[in-house]
């Protein structure tokens, strides 16, 4: 080999060396990884968690979007209806009131 590759072969190293030392701050060590959860650790932990099945059991009594945009829409016509009504009697009170008010100041 000649100078000119060999310089060049130890700059590429060079570079790749520096590469490698900005990494290593960045990797766990040995006490790093002590302290991470063994398989079982995990597994005990998760134990007490709801599965799939649980899940899918749990959530289907529950009321669709829809279910739900149905009941809103029963609902508000429900209270329109009992506005109307409740509107209708106080136009007739007021009514009364009025009928009222202009016996009153006949007699």
């Amino acid at each position: 080999m000649d100078d000119d590759m060999i310089a060049t072969h130890l700059e590429n190293l060079d570079r790749r060396l520096s590469t490698v030392e900005q990494i290593l701050p960045t990797l766990a060590t040995k006490d790093d990884l002590l302290s991470l959860a063994t398989k079982e650790e995990l597994r005990v932990a998760i134990a007490p968690l709801a599965t799939k099945e649980e899940l899918r059991l749990a959530v289907a009594p529950l009321a669709t979007k829809e279910e739900v945009r149905a009941e809103a829409e029963r609902s508000r016509l429900h209270m329109t209806m009992l506005i109307e009504h409740r509107d209708s009697k106080i136009e007739l009170l007021a009514e009364h009131v009025l009928a009222a008010l202009q016996k009153h100041h006949e007699g």
